[in-house]
């Protein structure tokens, strides 16, 4: 999407968005949130469906948001993945719901030359999924390994958000 960024969101307004989301679907002291089951009972709730797709009709994306049918479309694989616990699959999961609740049409706009990370929508859901999977309310105190262990997902987002906290608390 070269010449579109997104409205600017710091750290701190995404983590306040993500508060936000998990007390309204009821996971606000969840520690392993529940993305499979949120996508399914609670996204439709906010004006979103999800389609599972055959892998062979994804390509390489592991799953989609399409603001326009306001559609989450999932590869079966990530899908199944995620059911199974798979810490990626279920970070994709997230990431996805953070495109849905963060990159409305009205939030998308012109931008010429480079876009600040703040501004730009991948940055902004992979820092959604994070704070989604393991909110700093809930991990304090925690290493990294053991939020990844805690929150199920992978060591590298868990270092990530570990580094995060460390900065901040």
């Amino acid at each position: 999407m070269e010449g579109a960024a997104v409205s600017p969101m710091s750290r701190q307004e995404i983590r306040a968005r993500v508060r936000e989301f998990r007390e309204t679907v009821g996971c606000k002291n969840k520690l392993y949130f529940p993305i499979v089951n949120v996508i399914e009972e609670q996204l439709p709730l906010f004006g979103f469906e999800m389609e599972i797709e055959d892998d062979s009709s994804m390509g390489d994306a592991y799953a989609i948001t399409d603001m326009e049918s306001r559609t989450i479309r999932i590869r079966e694989s990530t899908y199944v993945g995620a059911i199974q616990g798979n810490a990626r699959d279920r970070f994709t999961l997230c990431h996805e719901v953070g495109h849905c609740l963060l990159h409305t049409p009205d939030r998308v706009i012109f931008a010429r030359g480079s876009v600040p990370l703040y501004m730009r929508a991948e940055w902004q859901a992979n820092t959604f999924a994070g704070e989604l999977m393991a909110p700093p309310d809930l991990v304090r105190g925690m290493d990294a390994e053991r939020i990844a262990e805690k929150c199920g997902m992978s060591r590298q987002a868990a270092k990530i958000q570990w580094s995060e906290y460390r900065k901040r608390y």
